[in-house]
């Protein structure tokens, strides 16, 4: 869908989705995987923490299915961290799904699937629209570029300018 059809919600997590790949971009496994002294998380915990945060505000509470394996949740969900895991979860698969979702929601609201939406309440805010919801997501977004950004400072990895 081109990006001028879309309303500024959408345009806005365009850019902000643009900064994280930045960020992500040319990691290898062992970096996505590494947890620095001191943290629980890792790069791949941020990125799949923002896939589940996104498919659930977007999706699930559109009153569709979850685009992403439940299993996903366990691992990246509210209240989880990267020291728990028993066994690592595949990292391009995660990175592609993370990737592609965005290219999914666009094609879904242009299609006019969205209309209902389950309101939610986040802080003093509640969530009434998926609109709503990408505009959320691209705040929470940026708050996990700042740790991936601080993780690779941690890591000894250049961040982008």
């Amino acid at each position: 869908m081109p990006q001028t059809l879309l309303p500024l919600p959408f345009k806005t997590l365009r850019t902000t989705r643009w900064h994280m790949l930045r960020e992500i971009d040319g990691l290898t496994d062992e970096q996505y995987l590494a947890i620095p002294a001191g943290r629980s998380d890792n790069i791949l915990w941020n990125v799949g923490h923002l896939l589940c945060s996104f498919s659930r505000l977007t999706y699930v509470f559109s009153g569709f299915p979850l685009p992403i394996p439940d299993a996903y949740f366990p691992l990246f969900g509210k209240g989880t961290d990267a020291l728990r895991w028993t066994s690592a979860p595949s990292v391009r698969e995660v990175v592609a799904r993370f990737s592609s979702i965005m290219d999914d929601l666009e094609r879904d609201y242009a299609a006019g699937r969205f209309g209902e939406y389950t309101p939610l309440t986040i802080g003093p805010n509640t969530i009434e629209s998926v609109e709503e919801a990408v505009s959320f997501h691209c705040f929470h977004e940026g708050l996990h570029i700042g740790k991936i950004i601080d993780l690779k400072d941690l890591l000894g990895l250049s961040t982008s300018d």
